[in-house]
């Protein structure tokens, strides 16, 4: 098993237990067998892009975790954050990027200094 297979499997099963979802209502939303849901949640599936799209829609969880692990998805302040930049339409979002970056630099300057 890869370990994109097993990653992709986890958040499935992951994001569909929090939604308290079974695998059959998953299915039926997605419009899939049921095997195919238990298939991918134990890292034998492969699926393609259509299908992909939507089990991240149907489950509601950012696709990047798929593609870049790591990232603590069950961090409170990282949910926040996320809550409330859905809130925003583009232009507040537009309007808040010079912002959050000097926020960010700001962070990780005086990270740097609290490692010194």
């Amino acid at each position: 098993m890869s370990d994109y297979a097993k990653r992709l499997g986890d958040l499935i099963f992951n994001n569909r237990k929090h939604l308290k979802m079974t695998q059959a209502e998953l299915a039926e939303k997605a419009g899939i067998t049921e095997q195919t849901i238990r298939k991918i949640e134990h890292g034998e599936g492969n699926p393609q892009l259509d299908l992909l799209y939507s089990l991240v829609t149907e489950l509601q969880f950012d696709p990047t975790a798929i593609f870049y692990p790591g990232k603590s998805e069950d961090d409170p302040a990282r949910k926040q954050l996320e809550i409330m930049l859905s809130d925003c339409n583009d232009e507040q979002i537009r309007a808040l990027l010079p912002v959050v970056q000097a926020a960010l630099e700001i962070v990780k300057a005086q990270s740097l200094s609290d490692a010194k």
